[in-house]
């Protein structure tokens, strides 16, 4: 068995199991015994036999066409970026090379430097960050710094007490993991392998989850001054595939924005 069909087969049977019957229109019976969906049921909505989609989940036999992958997308729900990451699965093939990431990554940083009251970090496809300003270093205690990584943070107590939406961000984070790193990338299993003794983490990377929210509201705790509201945006970097640009901005007129303008003064006595 190849490994991307086993990938595939791991991936829908994940996804079997968080898609409900209610979900696509199934009666819902009692008694069931799997969470989400039973195999025959994701065969009989996308139009295969039981048994080659039990091939398909166990990793065995020959790459699925694409009409039959799109009708499984269909039946199991799956947004764009589910869809994509299904074929990417199927076909075995590695996401485009990022060429001259290194010069890429020291211009943006120049960029971001420039930025003095809005914390921005770049990360790449593991999400690694590869380049912040100091407001950003300043804001994460650290955290958001380069060198550092995004996901690895969330998963500290500081952040699982200070975070109020905490849930929903880490699961987004986790997914733009799983979506932009290479499923045999050495550096995504070390991730994986330093997270995993976390069984949030555990639950969350189960789901096989793709995509999420790309911006968000959040509420974060900042001590002295009591939770604070963030706009978090994030952007594709076009020359670099899977990178990713994540700009927190303030409300006008905002408490954050008063924090981010003292942080900042801050930082520029401190280099002066």
């Amino acid at each position: 068995m190849s490994r991307h069909l086993i990938a595939l087969g791991e991936y829908l049977r994940a996804r079997r199991d968080v898609t409900t019957p209610e979900e696509v229109g199934l009666p819902s019976q009692a008694g069931r015994r799997v969470p989400g969906l039973r195999r025959d049921e994701v065969a009989l909505l996308a139009g295969i036999s039981p048994e080659y989609y039990l091939r398909l989940e166990q990793g065995r036999g020959a790459r699925p066409s694409d009409q039959v992958l799109h009708a499984i997308a269909r039946a199991l729900l799956l947004d764009q970026e589910s869809r994509l990451y299904l074929l990417r699965l199927a076909t075995g093939s590695p996401p485009p090379t990022a060429r001259d990431a290194d010069r890429v990554a020291e211009q943006i940083a120049r960029v971001l430097s420039r930025w003095p009251h809005t914390p921005a970090y770049m990360s790449d496809q593991h999400r690694d960050i590869v380049a912040a300003n100091p407001l950003a270093t300043a804001f994460g205690h650290g955290g958001l710094s380069a060198g550092s990584n995004e996901v690895v943070r969330l998963f500290n107590d500081r952040m699982k007490a200070s975070l109020v939406e905490w849930e929903a961000m880490t699961r987004s984070a986790v997914a733009t993991l799983r979506r932009d790193a290479h499923p045999d990338s050495p550096r995504l299993r070390e991730i994986v392998d330093q997270l995993s003794a976390d069984p949030d983490f555990a639950r969350m990377w189960a789901r096989h989850d793709v995509s999420g929210p790309e911006d968000a509201v959040f509420h974060i705790a900042v001590d002295g001054v009591g939770e604070i509201e963030v706009e978090g945006q994030n952007f594709a970097v076009r020359s670099l595939p899977g990178y990713q640009l994540t700009v927190m901005a303030a409300p006008p007129g905002s408490i954050t924005e008063s924090v981010f303008s003292r942080m900042s003064t801050a930082l520029t006595a401190a280099t002066a």
